[in-house]
């Protein structure tokens, strides 16, 4: 252990020196500011030492398991893009490894980040064709629903469409599934026809007209306080409402809390200005007339009453509004 221990230490005085010679230390990095922060900074620094370890030891036995770990995290993260060059060079050497459900998953999502959507459809239906097992399902459906939302957010609504068509021809027996699969495609076909003529109370027991917002782009954002994705996204949209308010963009959210008590309460610590909707206390049900069955969900409307785009979140958001109201 003494031994161990002055090996670590003789080997962080090498690197010391060295950086001594070579000139100034960099300053150390930020201290995380959040248990999330910390948790990217401490799978990043994995995925360097996986990188680092499989250079060092292609033909290792454990080379699988180091691939799926640096799979995982990249999945987990959407670290997609940076992660590509290595999968594919896996799929290229492994074409039957174990981690390939993984590295296709990373091939897909960067092709579709990167807005390749017909190349990704492509990648989805090879990995498609490769499964069909009863316990290879769950894994199926999840990836189809995060293809299929990126596609969605960019209005490539066609290859949305594909691929769950794709995915109801692998699992054509499951009669949930298929019901799951109707009411994505139904949700499509939202795209380009009248949104729901909804007439609601608003939390604080005003009327609420959806058709009073014409001349307006009008995001309704379906969320709850017990949402993590939805509380996640308010930033988001709290900057979109500042940055887009006065060139005619309004929000609509539409709380699907059980409580009423619920949403008061988080208002009373958040800034959230725009119109407010409890759901179970609107006097409509909203989350019938726009047939969500999952949240977070959006839908923006145009000035004329349309709805022209679905699941604008993150980036996606700004991208949209800065292009529909410049």
């Amino acid at each position: 252990m003494k031994t161990a221990w002055m090996g670590i230490l003789l080997a962080a005085l090498g690197i010391a020196t060295a950086r001594a010679e070579e000139g100034p230390v960099p300053a150390p990095s930020p201290a995380p500011s959040s248990v999330a922060d910390l948790i990217v900074a401490h799978d990043r620094a994995l995925a360097r030492d996986l990188n680092a370890y499989l250079a060092e030891h292609p033909t290792a036995e454990d080379r699988d398991q180091a691939y799926m770990t640096l799979f995982n995290k990249a999945i987990e993260h959407d670290w997609f893009a940076e992660n590509e060059p290595v999968a594919e060079r896996y799929l290229a050497a492994f074409p039957e490894g174990a981690a390939r459900p993984l590295a296709q998953i990373v091939t897909t999502m960067a092709k579709a980040r990167a807005g390749e959507f017909e190349r990704a459809l492509a990648r989805f239906q090879e990995l498609m064709n490769g499964l069909g097992k009863p316990e290879q399902e769950e894994f199926a459906v999840n990836f189809a629903d995060t293809l299929a939302s990126a596609a969605t957010a960019a209005g490539a609504y066609p290859i949305s469409r594909q691929v769950y068509e794709t995915l109801l021809k692998r699992y054509a027996d499951n009669p949930s599934l298929r019901q799951k699969i109707k009411s994505e495609l139904d949700r499509l076909n939202l795209v380009g026809k009248p949104a729901p003529a909804v007439v609601a109370k608003d939390l604080k027991g005003d009327s609420f007209r959806l058709d009073g917002l014409r001349g307006k782009y009008v995001l309704i954002d379906f969320w709850a306080t017990w949402c993590a994705p939805c509380v996640a996204e308010l930033p988001r949209v709290q900057a979109a409402y500042g940055k887009y308010r006065a060139r005619g963009f309004e929000v609509v959210a539409v709380s699907l809390d059980e409580s009423k008590t619920a949403v008061v309460d988080f208002l009373k610590t958040r800034d959230l200005p725009w119109r407010q909707i409890h759901n179970a206390s609107a006097g409509a049900d909203l989350v019938d007339a726009f047939g969500v069955n999952t949240i977070p969900a959006t839908f923006l409307i145009d000035p004329k009453g349309v709805i022209t785009r679905l699941e604008l979140r993150g980036p996606a958001l700004d991208r949209a509004l800065e292009e529909l109201l410049k």
